[in-house]
């Protein structure tokens, strides 16, 4: 999308002012902790997303973008923290400068501005990780696996997916929820309707058979089938259609079947029911651990019930729920013996808490027939014992806290004196109502009937649409989750292979064969790795740190590829590489370089050899780096141009500097030996305090590269190459008179060449070491703009089969014709 070719920071961070000239290209800033590197990693996320992801998200408690973005001495004048970032976009071949303040973070200035424009940086807004922190890097290797899923579907713009799944596993759980009160309220009604048939069993055959004994007394036609508009009234006067008095045959039924109901519920075997659950109750709420254990797994498993959003309903805690549900679990695991003690004696309880629904619904009808009466009846201590079984129904069902649970058994049985009463009266008055004729016994019958039938039905409709909206909604919800699932897996399974792909490029020397297993699942990502063909594992469990890291950057990168493809342009890699060992970083660097040719990076590192590997690796040219020495809080960083080295050697040849040009040549040259060294497979004497001095590394070094290309010479002869290996030799014949001309091979006899020798040699004199050694050191290199980096043998180990360049232009076979 774009490159970044300089920006200017003032008054930002713990920066005052700044300007580095990016020029396109990858760029390195080098500094101890807490020298500013960072300031302009947070000045590039500003820039470009009016952002700053370091003073967001959780642990950042009350900081603010506005408030701690400006230099601490510019807190109060938000205006003066602004960066001025000059891009380019290639697929436009245009260049663009964003100017963005803190004072007005969501309106920058873009010139030139057009929509073509703008649509790319808007589209590069909502892609901040193009900023990534070794704090955020390792979410993606040793997160858990919720947490995994979130960052890494963040990233490729999938977390709606989630948020939708989220949503419907909701509507599917609420949807659930109401299925089962609606079927307690179904079963009681047909209870009524069964009452008022004065039948036993819901069944078409009985209930015609019933209804059309009444319908013959009133001279009515027989029903044959049962529809569900048909009326069993069909054919009654329409003065008949309302009940204007007490039913006395159904009203008569009603109160014996609340009669059984309170002899049951009063009755010895009861009784004796409810002492042996009492004493279990007893046993239960006298043991500490397991009452404990108790309390604990039911609480647990009504959390679990309840946890189907974002954040906590009470104090707005962001949560995973899918993670958070699996926690759960495993709490609940540990209380399996409270558990099985827990659903034992709840089972116990349901009838009792069934008894008490039907004793509710029994009242209710007698109760109704209070207002009927003349006089009227008052039942409100029928009302009153509703509510008290309500309270008894609700102790029971809920199970905790047990002692209101065993209070409640405790006066299970027992019937206030004034509802008997009550329940006489009303029976008593019933009575003496004149007993129906059979035409009214018919008619009372099939009214009541029908009243109980439409409402049975009704509820029996709210009972079938709760139960096909659950069903329905689950099915979405599991539709959903299937397909999304497939979807993921699709994808994962080619970020596998990319991140299999890189972390095998970094790790060839020892893990040539690793596997990795992406596993998406609900609101998961599972993520393990292969060790050593052990067996899967999360990252963490047997790889270092180091190895962790550098998954982090390889599934990061394959992420980024996936997502963006060639769009894939422009990454900031803050310090993401701090535990990797130095042999490691090499083969980062020549990741970076080969894998991902197109992208420009700015990379922090605290470490000076790490800044070392990526110029000898051609990753960033030798004048694309800065150097933060220092920081002050009324300065800022302090910072050095990393000038090309031999430019700057010269400088202290001009100021007749000696000592510092000798011992900047010494140093470099000590360092790049060794580089060269690793990659030509050059012998070196071992040494097991691994202190090489100059002399141990540059002449093995320059032996190897000759000896190389004589090898690659008669490799190309023996092929009939001829104008090849007479490119080869020349390369060689000039390679050796800079060797001769540096007197190396005079090494351990010639004090002159000596770095202690160095320091007694003037300007004049040492100027030409000087030339000789860059000469000589170059030639190790490619001297292609875009490579710039050194030669080295292929394979790292076994034979030797080619001497070659980064970019492929110098790639010398070294294999003879058989």
């Amino acid at each position: 999308m774009i490159r970044v070719k300089k920006i200017e920071i003032l008054e930002f961070r713990g920066i005052r002012k700044l300007v580095i000239d990016f020029k396109n290209q990858n760029f390195a800033i080098c500094g101890r902790n807490g020298t500013g590197k960072s300031g302009v990693v947070d000045a590039l996320e500003f820039a470009l997303t009016g952002n700053i992801s370091r003073l967001s998200g959780s642990g950042t408690g009350g900081i603010s973008l506005k408030d701690h973005a400006p230099h601490v001495d510019s807190r109060n004048d938000p205006d003066k923290a602004r960066i001025i970032l000059t891009i380019s976009i290639p697929s436009l071949n245009k260049d663009v400068v964003i100017e963005r303040t803190v004072k007005d973070p969501s309106n920058p200035k873009i010139t030139p501005s057009n929509p073509d424009i703008l649509k790319i940086l808007n589209e590069v807004a909502t892609h901040p990780e193009f900023a990534l922190s070794r704090r955020e890097l390792i979410k993606y290797a040793i997160s858990a696996p919720g947490d995994r899923a979130k960052e890494v579907q963040a990233l490729l713009r999938l977390d709606k997916v989630e948020d939708l799944r989220t949503v419907l596993q909701k509507i599917a759980n609420a949807n659930k929820k109401e299925v089962p009160p609606l079927k307690r309220e179904k079963d009681d009604a047909q209870k009524q309707l069964l009452l008022a048939l004065e039948i036993t069993e819901f069944n078409q055959a009985k209930l015609l058979e019933a209804v059309n004994v009444r319908r013959t007394v009133l001279d009515l036609g027989a029903i044959i089938t049962l529809t569900p508009t048909t009326s069993l009234r069909d054919g009654l006067a329409a003065g008949a259609s309302k009940i204007i008095h007490i039913p006395k045959v159904q009203a008569l039924a009603d109160i014996k079947k609340l009669r059984d109901l309170i002899s049951s519920i009063t009755s010895a075997e009861t009784a004796t029911q409810l002492l042996a659950l009492r004493e279990k109750l007893n046993t239960l709420n006298s043991d500490p651990a397991i009452l404990a254990g108790v309390t604990r797994e039911k609480f647990l498993r009504s959390a679990i019930q309840l946890v189907d959003a974002e954040s906590c309903p009470v104090c707005d805690t962001a949560w995973n729920p899918a993670e958070l549900k699996q926690l759960i679990e495993g709490k609940l695991k540990t209380f399996d013996a409270a558990t099985a003690k827990r659903a034992e004696i709840e089972k116990e309880l349901e009838p009792f808490s069934e008894n008490l629904q039907e004793l509710h619904v029994a009242l209710t009808s007698v109760e109704g027939y209070g207002a009927l009466l003349k006089p009227v009846i008052d039942t409100k201590e029928i009302k009153n014992f509703k509510g008290v079984i309500q309270k008894k129904k609700g102790h029971i069902q809920s199970f905790l806290p047990l002692p209101e649970t065993m209070s409640a058994i405790d006066t299970y049985s027992v019937i206030p004196e004034s509802v008997i009463g009550l329940v006489d009266a009303i029976e008593k008055a019933v009575t003496a109502i004149p007993d129906p004729t059979k035409q009214d016994a018919a008619r009372d019958y099939l009214t009541i009937s029908q009243e109980r039938l439409e409402a049975y039905r009704a509820i029996s409709l709210r009972h079938k649409q709760a139960e096909e909206r659950a069903e329905l909604t689950t099915k979405v919800f599991d539709t959903y989750a299937k397909v999304t699932t497939e979807f993921l897996n699709g994808i994962y399974k080619e970020v596998e292979k990319d991140f299999t792909e890189l972390y095998r490029f970094i790790n060839k020397d020892d893990e040539g064969g690793f596997t990795a297993q992406l596993t998406p699942s609900i609101g998961k990502l599972g993520f393990n790795v292969d060790f050593y063909g052990r067996g899967y594992f999360p990252p963490g469990a047997y790889h270092s740190e180091g190895h962790q890291d550098g998954m982090g950057l390889c599934l990061y990168l394959a992420l980024m590829k996936h997502l963006l493809g060639k769009a894939f342009t422009f990454a900031v890699l803050d310090d993401v590489l701090m535990s990797v060992d130095s042999g490691h970083r090499r083969e980062v660097c020549n990741l970076l370089k080969e894998k991902f040719p197109d992208t420009q990076f700015i990379l922090t590192t605290h470490d000076e050899v790490w800044l070392k590997h990526m110029k000898t690796a051609g990753l960033i040219p030798n004048t694309s780096s800065m150097y933060f020495k220092k920081w002050d809080v009324d300065h800022g960083p302090s910072e050095w141009n990393d000038r090309n080295i031999w430019d700057e050697i010269d400088e202290d040849i001009k100021n007749n500097d000696i000592h510092s040009a000798a011992s900047l040549l010494r140093h470099y040259l000590e360092f790049v030996s060794s580089e060269i060294c690793h990659r030509l497979r050059a012998k070196v004497e071992f040494r097991g305090d691994a202190q090489f001095q100059l002399g141990d590394l540059l002449p093995p070094a320059t032996s190897q590269f000759s000896k190389l290309l004589g090898e690659g010479e008669k490799a190309a002869t023996s092929w009939g190459k001829t104008a090849e290996a007479a490119a080869i030799k020349k390369r060689k014949d000039d390679f050796d008179a800079l060797v001769t001309q540096s007197q190396l091979e005079n090494w351990q006899t010639n004090s002159a060449i000596h770095y202690n020798q160095w320091m007694n040699l003037g300007a004049s004199d040492f100027a030409p070491v000087v030339s000789v050694f860059r000469k000589l050191i170059e030639s190790f290199f490619c001297v292609e703009a875009n490579c710039v980096a050194l030669f080295h043998v292929v394979p790292e180990r076994g034979q030797r089969e080619s001497l070659k360049c980064a970019c492929g232009t110098i790639n010398i076979n070294l294999q003879k014709k058989p």
